[in-house]
């Protein structure tokens, strides 16, 4: 896949702009996208994260965001470590492009040296926050909200090409990535929810209904439902 250049600064761009054609962006490009990947889940204990960031500051706004995805998975602990180990690696790196994450436990299947999770560098702490929180969420095994099966959305779907295309986003990637519902047996959804984090905000004129979505900065309560409820313990007889 030729480079592209993001070119939206208001939103994490996920497997928007793989940077090259070994990078785990281009290697997970493919993967479905939407609510939840029951598939994907890690299991209960300790989950490894190292942190190769630029600065401390950034280090601090990383770190804050997966503090509030840990808050509601009681069963997974994270352990901050040295160097580039981690079971999630979280980057920096200007050799890669856009901010993106694989899926839960496809960071298995990465090659060591390489990041699970890229954060494009920015001096906007909160856009870098926003991001974060994303990017962890998609880690810990969520999907695009604005997949969701029951989304509300009333695309007008030409519109949605021509936005996209224009703003130089893969044409063969905009049904994957923002038009197609998600389906399948790993699929897990909660309602609908546009206050979630893993929604990206879309201009009003992309809905024939007129309707926009806004950027979202912190989780939702139908966020802690989604990770809570992918994180509930196994115990017989509950559901």
């Amino acid at each position: 896949m030729s480079q592209v250049t993001p070119l939206f600064p208001n939103i994490p761009i996920q497997q928007f702009a793989p940077s090259s054609d070994n990078s785990p962006a281009d290697r997970t490009a493919r993967n479905k996208r939407g609510v939840a990947d029951s598939s994907k889940r890690w299991s209960p204990g300790v989950i490894t994260v190292s942190l190769d960031l630029a600065n401390k500051k950034s280090q601090a706004l990383v770190i804050d965001a997966l503090k509030e995805w840990a808050h509601h998975t009681p069963g997974l602990q994270f352990e901050i470590v040295e160097g580039k180990r981690g079971d999630i690696r979280v980057s920096d790196d200007e050799g890669f492009t856009g901010s993106w994450s694989v899926i839960g436990t496809d960071a298995l299947l990465v090659d060591e040296d390489q990041p699970t999770l890229h954060l494009d560098r920015t001096d906007n702490s909160k856009q870098l926050r926003t991001h974060a929180l994303h990017e962890f969420g998609h880690a810990l095994g969520l999907l695009h909200e604005h997949q969701h099966p029951q989304s509300t959305l009333d695309w007008d779907e030409q519109a949605v090409r021509d936005y996209f295309v224009s703003e130089r986003f893969p044409a063969e990637l905009v049904q994957e990535q923002i038009l197609a519902p998600l389906t399948g047996p790993d699929v897990q959804s909660t309602a609908y929810d546009p206050q979630s984090v893993m929604h990206y905000p879309f201009p009003a004129h992309l809905s024939r209904k007129g309707h926009g979505t806004s950027e979202n900065f912190f989780l939702s309560p139908g966020d802690q439902e989604a990770i809570r409820r992918l994180y509930r313990p196994n115990i017989p007889g509950v559901s």
